[in-house]
């Protein structure tokens, strides 16, 4: 028996993108004959909003975009994060094929402006010693591994996507799965679109009771 946890930030038209100052999407309801019917086209959709995946192509040219990334359910290890700084202590000693979801607390700034400001970040060794050890994934709650002031360089990101290891940024409820006991696995489908590095998802997590 699993208890499924939803994992995903709500998006609306009011929610921003990286860095801050970008809207997600721009909706638009079109007139439609029938009044029981709504139709919406929307238009400056941004890949990158809310709870999102980026592929291998993000960061690496020729590398996989969403519509090649293979539909996997994977082991999950939640690693609790203490400060602002993601570094090779938190890496786990056992996570080849694995999710490995990074639980900093910064979800609660989730749907603010403060969410990308000074939001916790990954060292480049850590990002290494996990592709070393065979991570399949790698996510956390906020909203890049990569730190705020990393532009125009972002070495976390050409380390995962240059070695294949799609990130998941933008999770939540990561505390709740903190405290729940049994396996744990993972899931976050990107929409199947062709040629394209990014790709909002609905993150959940499975857990065996």
């Amino acid at each position: 028996m699993f208890t499924l946890i939803d994992l995903t930030q709500t998006l609306s038209a009011e929610s921003l993108s990286y860095p801050g100052t970008v809207p997600a999407w721009t909706a638009e309801r079109l007139e439609i004959e029938d009044p029981k019917v709504t139709v919406t086209r929307f238009s400056g959709f941004e890949a990158h909003a809310g709870t999102h995946l980026d592929a291998p192509l993000h960061f690496a040219p020729g590398g996989q975009d969403v519509a090649d990334l293979p539909l996997r359910l994977l082991r999950a290890i939640v690693v609790p994060i203490d400060g602002t700084r993601i570094g090779v202590a938190s890496v786990p000693a056992d996570c080849a094929g694995c999710a490995v979801l990074l639980s900093t607390g910064w979800e609660d700034r989730a749907g603010t402006r403060a969410y990308y400001e000074g939001f916790p970040s990954m060292t480049p060794e850590a990002a290494a010693l996990l592709v070393d050890r065979g991570v399949a994934l790698v996510g956390l709650d906020g909203p890049s591994v990569d730190g705020a002031d990393a532009a125009p360089a972002h070495p976390v990101h050409d380390i995962l996507c240059g070695a294949g290891v799609p990130i998941v940024e933008g999770l939540v409820n990561l505390r709740t799965l903190l405290s729940m006991q049994g396996e744990i696995l993972f899931a976050a489908f990107p929409l199947k679109l062709r040629g394209i590095e990014g790709s909002p998802v609905r993150a959940v997590a499975l857990v065996r009771a």
